[in-house]
């Protein structure tokens, strides 16, 4: 399940990206893409774990909130 979750963070994130804060893409992409822990994103980017977590909350909230907005993933699906 958290497979299948991930993939569709990641969709959304190729659709939506741009979006979000230069802090939040590259913390989303080291943690999706690069599959870094939260410990190792907080030691590159000098805060805590706490702070990447909440940092990755608000990106995955803000992509969601686009894909409820606009809908461009579920209409690519439907072609």
């Amino acid at each position: 399940m958290k497979r299948e979750k991930d993939l569709g963070l990641s969709l959304y994130y190729d659709f939506y990206g741009k979006f979000l804060t230069e802090k939040q893409a590259k913390m989303f992409e080291l943690y999706y893409n690069d599959d870094y822990s939260l410990a190792e994103i907080a030691q590159e980017c000098g805060i805590s774990r706490q702070g990447v977590l909440d940092t990755l909350k608000r990106a995955q909230a803000k992509l969601m909130d686009m894909e409820g907005k606009l809908g461009l993933v579920a209409n690519s699906k439907e072609k």
